[in-house]
């Protein structure tokens, strides 16, 4: 294991150690990857300010906050890759450190396509969590439920689409909410994950949209104020179908996918927002849609805003709906 490689498995275990984030910056450095270096400096110190100013509801962000975000996403837009751990599973899902933080839930009032049900509220999430990289795939799906419900597959209805690809890393889609929340439990049940101490689950409403923003707070996307077809697969793109999973650049969470391909099953309830600040928010108590997040391949880009949000019928399923899943690891 080399340097590098053990400095991020300790961030395992000591997510919030800033002296250990430092040293991995310094071995970038040292490696020569100084974009790299800069990029995981600059997302630490974003934190930093998340926790201390924002705007206010139907504001904006401060100047340096504004600079930093630039800067963040200058480097990602150009190619630079997020430098963040990550845990796979006996599957081979691929999950992503994030860190607990503060940040702007919602859309300011300007924004352009945006909704009453985006009203902008302050989200604290307490904690680290881990999301997957990308959205399920098909054959991740396949092999804990023993079953490809997909539209867009070699046996699917829409076969005729993507008869000369391989769909097994495309994700999967015509997946209900309950569809999701099974492969979560079964894919906890397996003796290799219990055998770990790991357990799956949807991700609540606001991890999605923090996840989705990638610490972020100032643009409706997290590539800036537009998505184009170099982005994300969503329709303007003129794809008509799926893409596998991970065919566009990552946030600099290290998150493929946030914006287009399929929309994605979050566990909360859908309703209205909370009335001021919140912590760990969970949704609803009770409801009849439950939320989904991103937009799709076949949505207007405005849908794959990082606030819109909408809800659908827990056992709807349709060939635009998919989902991600987030891993909790044993208790220290």
């Amino acid at each position: 294991m080399t340097e590098l490689a053990s400095l991020l498995s300790c961030l395992h275990q000591t997510p919030e150690d800033d002296v250990l984030w430092l040293a991995v910056a310094d071995r970038l450095e040292e490696a020569g990857e100084t974009d790299r270096a800069e990029l995981l400096r600059l997302c630490r110190r974003l934190r930093t300010m998340d926790q201390a100013s924002g705007p206010p509801p139907g504001g904006r962000v401060s100047s340096p906050r504004a600079a930093a975000e630039s800067r963040i996403r200058e480097l990602v837009n150009g190619g630079v890759r997020p430098c963040v751990p990550e845990i796979t599973n006996g599957i081979g899902m691929r999950f992503a450190l994030i860190p607990p933080g503060t940040f702007w839930m919602g859309s300011p009032d300007d924004e352009e396509g945006r909704y009453e049900n985006e009203t902008r509220h302050e989200v604290t999430l307490t904690r680290p969590f881990w999301l997957g990289v990308s959205p399920v795939t098909q054959s991740q799906y396949e092999a804990v439920m023993g079953k490809n419900p997909s539209y867009f597959s070699k046996k699917g209805e829409g076969e005729a689409k993507v008869k000369t690809l391989d769909t097994g890393s495309y994700p999967v889609e015509q997946v209900s909410w309950d569809d999701a929340v099974k492969f979560c439990e079964a894919l906890s049940a397996r003796p290799e994950e219990k055998a770990s101490g790991n357990a799956f689950r949807l991700p609540t409403e606001a991890e999605w949209e923090y996840c989705c923003r990638g610490g972020l707070a100032s643009k409706p996307f997290h590539f800036g104020d537009t998505l184009d077809k170099t982005q994300a697969n969503f329709h303007a793109g003129g794809l008509k179908r799926t893409s596998a999973v991970g065919s566009y650049p990552p946030n600099a969470f290290g998150l493929h996918d946030m914006h287009g391909n399929v929309w994605e099953w979050c566990s909360d309830w859908y309703g209205d927002y909370p009335a001021g600040q919140a912590s760990d928010p969970t949704g609803p108590a009770e409801g009849t849609d439950r939320v989904v997040r991103g937009g799709s391949w076949g949505s207007g880009s405005g849908y794959c805003r990082s606030a819109f949000r909408v809800g659908l019928g827990p056992s709807d399923r349709v060939n635009y709906l998919g989902f991600r899943a987030a891993l909790v690891p044993p208790s220290k």
